[in-house]
């Protein structure tokens, strides 16, 4: 199986934006947005995405199967299809600049109200959990192609992070939605917290389920 870990760069954001858009497809990015997302929307926020690359204590990661043809979406030099990819990050370093989470372009599709009303209880028990002084590493995102998963790209870049986090000797932190949530506790994870998004008021069904987990570097005591 040809996979290879490799950094991205700003001629991936087009694959990485349409990857984690195609991963995170469900009944509650339906209520994010009125409608489907157009390819303007979608190479609006690959654009704005570039200035995410090589920001200090920010890591992402691609997975590229070798044995592919690239997409349309990948560099020209890719030397493969891209399938999956991750974003990690070390938080509360001293004498870093706080950037804004939130990208500069906001899809004319996007809900907004919806988004605050799913990821505010989500910021602030992150910061409940980790505080605001401590230094831990956080996995952002990690999203495989649909048609690509279960094949180990995902556990590649998850390797790395817990690898990462080790090194530096971190708690290592992240939301997880219900599918996930057993993956990560094999992986040394623990569940601090489920909160429920209603979807409900939104004009949807059901409830959307994350738990905030966490992980203690190899060696420490959970």
């Amino acid at each position: 199986m040809p996979f290879e870990l490799r950094p991205m760069s700003t001629a991936d954001t087009l694959s990485w934006t349409r990857v984690r858009a195609l991963a995170y497809y469900g009944p509650t990015h339906d209520l994010l947005h009125n409608g489907p997302i157009s390819e303007s929307s979608i190479r609006g926020v690959a654009e704005d995405r570039k200035c995410e690359i090589g920001q200090p204590n920010t890591w992402h990661w691609k997975v590229v199967d070798t044995d592919l043809e690239a997409s349309s979406d990948d560099p020209p030099d890719n030397g493969g299809r891209t399938i999956a990819v991750s974003v990690w990050s070390t938080h509360n370093v001293v004498g870093a600049e706080k950037k804004d989470s939130r990208p500069g372009f906001s899809p004319p599709e996007l809900r907004l109200d919806a988004l605050d009303s799913l990821l505010g209880p989500l910021r602030e028990a992150q910061v409940s959990i980790m505080g605001s002084t401590r230094r831990f590493f956080m996995l952002h995102q990690l999203a495989t192609h649909p048609g690509h998963q279960g094949r180990g790209a995902a556990k590649m870049m998850l390797d790395w992070g817990l690898g990462k986090a080790d090194e530096e000797e971190l708690v290592l932190y992240l939301d997880a939605s219900e599918a996930g949530r057993a993956v990560y506790e094999k992986r040394g994870f623990r569940l601090v917290r489920g909160l429920e998004w209603n979807r409900e008021p939104w004009g949807g069904v059901g409830k959307d389920w994350h738990g905030c987990m966490v992980r203690q570097p190899h060696g420490f005591n959970v």
